[in-house]
């Protein structure tokens, strides 16, 4: 038989000897790796008949494994990210065996929508629903307290440096620690009277906060009372006599206790 009578004859036997040698395989030496980093998993080397040898590997597509060829030995795969070659190998024309390279152009139409899905798919961690919180009442702010002192003095005595001021009946009760009184803003020392718990005692401040002043009252931070407190020639002592011995005219005398002399009789 003339082969040369024959050409399609020579074209069958070519593409079966191609077909023949493209299905030998070996393992890989070193496994390809993508150029963000993704190594392709499957892979083996195949013998290219009138092709170079070059490196096919397996691809998860959609419809099943699909294969994924690089002739340039995968070199060819370090150009392109997972997600380009997942579209070559899943999208056609570029799939079912088709070669790397021949793939490009329609790769750079059909990449796109592929990387994007692909990508947010193999890393986008899935978020747990999360619960909102209850919502809180506004805290309310506690009510003022009562003022301590009616503002009002009962006794004061500019000599001896203090007044007694009037407490008022339902004056909240408090920490010492946390109690205030001040003169002109100074603050001055006051206690209950021992004698006399109605009446609160304060000593007056230096001469330069004395008396005309303005008081003020503080139960911790919250003021409580505000009022003036002039003083003045009201708290000044009463004058005492030059001679306690002599006599005085607006002074009652007291009686006298002597008996009244009698004259004695002539018989």
């Amino acid at each position: 038989m003339n082969i040369r009578k024959h050409p399609r004859l020579i074209l069958v036997l070519t593409a079966l000897f191609a077909l023949v040698c493209r299905c030998g395989s070996g393992p890989v030496e070193t496994i390809p790796t993508t150029s963000d980093g993704v190594e392709l998993t499957g892979c083996t080397t195949y013998l290219g008949g009138f092709e170079p040898s070059g490196i096919k590997c397996e691809v998860s597509c959609p419809s099943g494994k699909e294969w994924i060829e690089d002739p340039n030995g995968g070199s060819g795969f370090s150009d392109v990210t997972y997600a380009e070659v997942v579209a070559q190998a899943c999208s056609r024309p570029c799939h079912n065996g088709n070669y790397l390279a021949a793939c490009k152009k329609d790769l750079i139409v059909s990449a796109g929508s592929a990387s994007s899905s692909s990508s947010s798919s193999r890393a986008a961690p899935t978020e747990e629903a999360t619960e909102e919180p209850a919502p809180t009442e506004a805290a309310t702010d506690p009510a003022p307290l009562n003022p301590y002192l009616t503002g009002n003095f009962t006794t004061c005595d500019n000599a001896a440096g203090y007044v007694n001021f009037s407490i008022a009946e339902n004056a909240p009760a408090y920490d010492p620690a946390t109690f205030k009184v001040t003169f002109n803003g100074y603050p001055v020392n006051c206690a209950p009277a021992a004698n006399n718990p109605s009446v609160l005692t304060c000593n007056y401040p230096p001469p330069s906060y004395a008396p005309p002043a303005g008081v003020q009252v503080f139960i911790g931070e919250e003021l409580v009372n505000e009022f003036d407190f002039n003083g003045g020639a009201i708290c000044d002592s009463a004058p005492q006599p030059n001679n306690p011995g002599s006599e005085d005219p607006q002074l009652e005398q007291p009686a006298s206790t002597e008996p009244a002399a009698t004259e004695p009789s002539s018989d």
